[in-house]
Protein backbone atom coordinates (compact mmCIF):
# COMPACT_ATOMS: atom_id res chain seq x y z
CA UNK A 1 0.00 0.00 0.00
CA UNK A 2 1.27 3.24 -0.92
CA UNK A 3 1.28 6.83 1.99
CA UNK A 4 -0.41 9.09 0.78
CA UNK A 5 1.90 12.16 -0.49
CA UNK A 6 0.66 14.23 2.53
CA UNK A 7 1.37 11.17 4.80
CA UNK A 8 5.27 11.30 3.31
CA UNK A 9 5.59 15.08 3.84
CA UNK A 10 4.70 14.60 7.40
CA UNK A 11 6.94 11.78 7.75
CA UNK A 12 9.98 14.00 6.10
CA UNK A 13 9.49 17.35 8.32
CA UNK A 14 9.52 15.10 11.26
CA UNK A 15 12.95 13.99 10.52
CA UNK A 16 14.26 17.45 9.86
CA UNK A 17 13.15 19.09 13.19
CA UNK A 18 14.50 19.61 16.18
CA UNK A 19 13.39 16.62 18.90
CA UNK A 20 13.67 15.96 22.03
CA UNK A 21 12.41 12.58 23.25
CA UNK A 22 11.22 11.92 27.09
CA UNK A 23 12.17 8.17 28.21
CA UNK A 24 13.83 6.91 31.28
CA UNK A 25 14.82 3.80 28.97
CA UNK A 26 15.41 4.98 25.59
CA UNK A 27 19.63 6.02 25.34
CA UNK A 28 20.74 8.32 23.40
CA UNK A 29 22.96 6.28 20.67
CA UNK A 30 19.34 4.19 19.96
CA UNK A 31 17.80 7.38 18.68
CA UNK A 32 20.94 7.63 15.79
CA UNK A 33 19.07 8.23 12.28
CA UNK A 34 16.12 10.73 13.66
CA UNK A 35 17.70 13.41 12.61
CA UNK A 36 18.58 15.84 15.60
CA UNK A 37 17.05 14.35 19.01
CA UNK A 38 18.37 14.59 22.66
CA UNK A 39 17.22 12.31 25.34
CA UNK A 40 15.44 13.48 28.51
CA UNK A 41 14.53 11.73 31.28
CA UNK A 42 10.49 11.68 32.39
CA UNK A 43 11.68 13.61 35.92
CA UNK A 44 13.21 16.27 33.98
CA UNK A 45 10.21 17.11 30.97
CA UNK A 46 8.55 19.92 33.09
CA UNK A 47 11.66 21.63 33.43
CA UNK A 48 12.64 20.75 29.29
CA UNK A 49 9.57 21.80 28.36
CA UNK A 50 9.23 24.96 29.89
CA UNK A 51 12.63 26.11 28.69
CA UNK A 52 12.06 25.13 25.31
CA UNK A 53 8.86 27.80 25.51
CA UNK A 54 11.20 30.36 26.55
CA UNK A 55 13.26 30.12 23.80
CA UNK A 56 12.29 31.84 20.57
CA UNK A 57 11.05 30.03 17.28
CA UNK A 58 8.14 27.89 16.05
CA UNK A 59 5.92 25.66 18.04
CA UNK A 60 6.61 22.76 20.44
CA UNK A 61 4.76 19.50 18.77
CA UNK A 62 4.65 16.43 20.85
CA UNK A 63 4.08 13.40 19.33
CA UNK A 64 2.12 10.47 20.69
CA UNK A 65 2.31 9.43 25.19
CA UNK A 66 -1.01 10.50 26.58
CA UNK A 67 0.85 10.02 29.84
CA UNK A 68 3.40 12.65 29.00
CA UNK A 69 0.72 14.58 27.68
CA UNK A 70 -1.45 14.57 30.21
CA UNK A 71 1.28 15.46 32.78
CA UNK A 72 2.39 18.58 30.56
CA UNK A 73 -1.49 19.58 30.50
CA UNK A 74 -2.16 19.35 34.24
CA UNK A 75 1.55 21.47 34.72
CA UNK A 76 0.05 24.40 32.57
CA UNK A 77 2.71 23.75 29.98
CA UNK A 78 0.23 23.36 27.02
CA UNK A 79 -1.16 25.67 25.25
CA UNK A 80 -2.86 23.85 21.88
CA UNK A 81 -3.65 20.03 21.56
CA UNK A 82 -3.89 18.95 17.93
CA UNK A 83 -5.30 15.45 17.10
CA UNK A 84 -4.56 13.85 14.10
CA UNK A 85 -7.16 10.69 13.72
CA UNK A 86 -7.10 8.53 11.13
CA UNK A 87 -10.00 5.87 10.14
CA UNK A 88 -8.56 2.74 12.01
CA UNK A 89 -10.92 1.18 13.90
CA UNK A 90 -8.73 -0.68 17.39
CA UNK A 91 -11.73 -1.34 19.28
CA UNK A 92 -10.51 -1.07 23.07
CA UNK A 93 -8.00 1.59 23.60
CA UNK A 94 -6.43 4.31 25.60
CA UNK A 95 -8.17 7.08 26.94
CA UNK A 96 -7.21 10.48 25.52
CA UNK A 97 -7.36 12.35 29.33
CA UNK A 98 -6.38 10.49 32.93
CA UNK A 99 -8.43 12.90 34.45
CA UNK A 100 -10.26 15.95 33.06
CA UNK A 101 -7.83 18.59 32.04
CA UNK A 102 -7.53 21.92 34.14
CA UNK A 103 -9.69 24.78 32.47
CA UNK A 104 -11.43 23.60 29.05
CA UNK A 105 -10.60 22.62 25.44
CA UNK A 106 -11.94 24.89 22.90
CA UNK A 107 -12.19 24.15 19.03
CA UNK A 108 -9.92 26.27 17.44
CA UNK A 109 -9.38 25.02 13.89
CA UNK A 110 -10.00 21.72 12.13
CA UNK A 111 -8.69 19.91 8.26
CA UNK A 112 -8.47 16.99 6.39
CA UNK A 113 -5.71 16.51 3.85
CA UNK A 114 -6.64 15.74 0.24
CA UNK A 115 -5.66 12.07 -0.68
CA UNK A 116 -5.74 11.03 2.99
CA UNK A 117 -8.53 9.75 5.59
CA UNK A 118 -6.28 12.04 8.13
CA UNK A 119 -8.60 14.93 10.26
CA UNK A 120 -6.63 17.16 12.14
CA UNK A 121 -8.54 18.65 14.67
CA UNK A 122 -7.23 21.70 16.69
CA UNK A 123 -7.82 22.71 20.60
CA UNK A 124 -6.53 25.87 22.51
CA UNK A 125 -6.21 25.05 26.10
CA UNK A 126 -8.07 27.35 28.22
CA UNK A 127 -7.56 28.00 31.53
Amino acid sequence: MTQPAVEREISRLNTAIEKVVVSNSLKPDEVDGWGTTRVVRRADAHEEVAALKERPGREILMFGSHVLWNDLLAGGLVDEMHFMIGAGVVGKGVRAFETRPAGSLLLIGHRTFDGSSLLLARYAVER
